[in-house]
């Protein structure tokens, strides 16, 4: 397999914990990740996500007002081509079957260390430019 270069992605973390957010920020930093954004909820994750167009959105399934996976929705219609990693402290299979059936490139349960998260990325990337 062709090792996939993260060096230049951007990334855009979205949680409603702030400590969870920064877990996550810090994570990505270990990884090589410099350009981060954050977002507590759905307004202010569209708004980045219009603005800076990231390349991996990083995902938490459980929040107050919308939900991950209604902002999953509302994400992929500003932006189709997202690859979003789910990123929950749920370990439910009703949770990681329903992020299937959204076709979320990725799932990750927290706390997520830095070597999980690594290869989780690169193997959506990896997936996502390998389809035509």
């Amino acid at each position: 397999m062709t090792k996939v270069d993260l060096s230049h992605c951007s990334y855009l973390v979205v949680d409603d914990d702030e400590f969870q957010r920064d877990l996550v920020t810090a994570v990505l930093e270990r990884i090589g990740g410099s350009r981060i954004f954050c977002a507590s909820d759905s307004d202010s994750a569209c708004k980045l996500a219009q603005q800076h167009k990231p390349d991996f959105v990083l995902l938490d399934i459980y929040m107050p007002q919308v939900d991950g996976f209604a902002m999953l929705d509302q994400l992929r219609r500003i932006h189709p081509a997202l690859v979003v990693i789910m990123v929950t402290g749920s370990h439910t299979p009703a949770d990681f079957g329903k992020s299937l059936d959204r076709r979320v490139d990725g799932f990750c349960i927290k706390p997520v260390l830095p070597d999980i998260m690594l290869k989780t990325l690169t193997n959506a990337r990896t997936r996502r430019l390998a389809q035509p």
